[in-house]
C-alpha cells in the first residue's frame, strides 16, 4: 500500500456504452441489486443483509481504498443513463507493481458483454497509471463466465492455486489469469 492517494481516471473512462467513474451516494441502488445476489456478498465487502446505511458505508469503503493507497475502486455505468450497474476493482498487491483484478455486475445486466468492456478499460489505464507490470485475477473453477469475460479481456490463464481462496467456510482453488504490461 502507499502513502499517496491513487488516482481516478481523469476523464472518467468510457468505450460509448459502458463507463467506469468514482462512486457517488447516488449509486446506493446498485449496492442494493449486488446485496440481492447470494454469491456476490459471498466474496467482497458487499453488504449481505441491505439497508440505506450499509449501501452508503460500502460507497465511503470504495472512496478509502484510494484515498489509502489500497486500489482503486471504481462503478460501472451505462453511459446513457449514467445508472450504475457493477463494480470493477484494481488492488494492489504487496509485490511492487503487481495488481489484481476484481468485478461484479448486478444480475439483471449480466450476458451482456458488461464486466468485460469495464475490463477492458480498466486495464490499460490500470498499467499504466498504476504502475502495474502485471494485473492478475483470481478465479474459481467452477465460475465459468468469469473466465470468459479474463479471457475476452485479455488476460491468459496461467495456473491454479490449490486451497487458494476462502469464501465463507470453505476453500477453493483459484484459477489465475494474468496480463502482463507491455515494455516501456
Amino acid at each position: 500500500m502507499s502513502d499517496e492517494p491513487l488516482p481516478y481516471p481523469d476523464p472518467p473512462l468510457s468505450d460509448g456504452r459502458i463507463g467506469l467513474r468514482r462512486f457517488d451516494e447516488g449509486d446506493v441502488e446498485c449496492i442494493r441489486l449486488a446485496s440481492s445476489d447470494p454469491d456476490i456478498p459471498k466474496a467482497t465487502t458487499v453488504p449481505a443483509t441491505f439497508t440505506p446505511a450499509e449501501g452508503l458505508a460500502f460507497i465511503h469503503r470504495q472512496w478509502s481504498r484510494a484515498e489509502n493507497g489500497e486500489g482503486v475502486s471504481q462503478v460501472i455505468v451505462e453511459v446513457d443513463s449514467d445508472r450504475a450497474i457493477g463494480l470493477i476493482w484494481v488492488a494492489l498487491r504487496p509485490q511492487r507493481h503487481v495488481g489484481g483484478l476484481g468485478y461484479w455486475v448486478v444480475p439483471p445486466e449480466r450476458g451482456q458483454g458488461v464486466a468485460t468492456a469495464a475490463a477492458r478499460l480498466a486495464i490499460p489505464w490500470a498499467l499504466v497509471a498504476l504502475d502495474l507490470r502485471r494485473l492478475e485475477a483470481w478465479v474459481e473453477p467452477e465460475n465459468l463466465a468469469s473466465q470468459r469475460v479474463l479471457r475476452s479481456a485479455g488476460l491468459q490463464r496461467e495456473g491454479r492455486l490449490r486451497n487458494f481462496l476462502t469464501i465463507e467456510d470453505r476453500s477453493s482453488d483459484a484459477l489465475v489469469f494474468a496480463v502482463i504490461a507491455p515494455e516501456r
